[in-house]
């Protein structure tokens, strides 16, 4: 157990710089930002990991119906981030086809998101559109350009 926390620790000391740069990007995203994610607020539009975080955390405390239904990725990121866990600190090896997972994952969530959007913008969360957005306020004719692709 020992070990394992040895080798948690020394990859925090490792990458501090980089668990900053989420955190100033958090935290300038809601101080600055009325919703948490840059693409919705530009374009109106909701990204592919929209509802990622809450669907990861319907998995990690076993509402499984709940996660699948605001991002069914979710499964697959837990069980990589778990596979990468156990690699990395209770083995103590490299993770093995990491670049590999990365990609199938982002195939996985671009084909999640297309299909999910297919199927569900802009009736239900979190596949809707928000309006108000930067586009929106700043292009002329960009809210009737959505209006007759997606609502009329």
């Amino acid at each position: 157990m020992k070990a394992i926390a040895v080798r948690i620790w020394n990859d925090i000391k490792k990458y501090i710089w980089c668990m900053a740069a989420v955190a100033v990007y958090y935290v300038v995203v809601h101080v600055f930002m009325p919703v948490a994610c840059p693409l919705i607020y530009v374009t109106g539009f909701p990204c592919a990991g929209c509802g990622m975080t809450r669907a990861v955390l319907f998995v990690l405390t076993g509402q499984f119906s709940r996660a699948f239904y605001m991002n069914p990725v979710a499964f697959l990121i837990v069980l990589f981030g778990a596979y990468c866990f156990f690699c990395r600190y209770v083995k103590g090896g490299q993770v093995k086809g990491f670049i590999a997972g990365i990609i199938i994952l982002f195939i996985v969530l671009l084909a999640a998101y297309f299909i999910r959007m297919y199927l569900y913008f802009p009736e239900r969360v979190p596949y809707v559109y928000t309006k108000d957005n930067l586009f929106e306020n700043r292009i002329p004719g960009y809210q009737s350009i959505i209006r007759k692709m997606f609502f009329d």
